[in-house]
């Protein structure tokens, strides 16, 4: 089953496939310079701590080639928003298997397939004609299909319990519509991505931190999945070491 067969049906499933919102990181070097040793520290935490999931490096400025290789070294999967974030992690010897490519314009979708990238992240339907077509007439290495659902929290959100709330409520959420789409295209998908995640500490006490996070997907989707006799899926998690 391909997304074109799939992504119109769960439409009305799920209403926060979004782009992500990735978490704030303050400390830099002057000049506007990464702190490479700070980053590198914050990855080997968020990486310790999210132990059973995928982390996923995503800078809220352009990525540079530093980064990527920072980011690369330490073990973690890169997103990029644009196809020119996608040409610098691939230059700087990214496994094409270990970037996520987010919404963002039709060229980036369509290089995306090019460059045979792990994982592309559909911001609606409408974006599918932009990944399929190239898939269909690619080489034969190039398939894809629909493997999870993206989730963020709710920004927004006044849920009782903070933030670690509105993480959990956004999984379980994202699990039950999982389980409808088992049970309207008999389609069981392995992947949750989670938008969200903090390096280092607490800003302003808005977000958890790494292990509050871990302990917070751990709990909601022991629950979720209990709930509604789910697999358990993958979890990657996307995080921002950078400001």
């Amino acid at each position: 089953m391909t997304l074109l067969d799939t992504l119109p049906s769960i439409g009305d499933a799920i209403d926060d496939a979004a782009p992500p919102l990735w978490a704030r990181a303050r400390r830099r070097a002057p000049a506007g310079v990464i702190d490479e040793a700070d980053f590198r520290d914050r990855a080997r935490r968020w990486r310790n701590a999210l132990r059973g999931a995928r982390v996923v490096y995503f800078g809220r400025s352009p990525l540079t080639a530093a980064v990527a290789r920072f980011a690369r070294e330490e073990g973690l999967a890169i997103g990029v928003r644009s196809d020119r974030e996608l040409a610098v992690a691939l230059a700087a010897g990214t496994d094409p298997a270990r970037i996520v490519a987010h919404p963002g314009s039709p060229e980036l979708l369509r290089a995306a397939v090019g460059a045979g990238v792990g994982r592309i992240v559909l911001d609606s339907p409408l974006e599918a004609p932009h990944v399929a077509g190239p898939a269909r007439r690619g080489s034969a290495r190039t398939t894809f299909g629909l493997v999870g659902l993206h989730c963020r929290p709710d920004p927004a959100g006044t849920r009782a319990g903070g933030a670690p709330a509105r993480y959990g409520e956004a999984i379980r959420r994202t699990i039950t519509a999982m389980a409808d789409v088992r049970a309207r295209q008999g389609v069981i998908l392995t992947e949750l991505h989670l938008g969200g995640g903090q390096a280092g500490p607490h800003v302003g006490g808005s977000e958890p931190g790494a292990d509050e996070l871990a302990a917070v997907i751990e709990d909601a989707l022991d629950e979720a999945c209990a709930a509604e006799h789910f697999p358990r899926p993958v979890v990657a998690a996307g995080v921002t070491l950078t400001p």
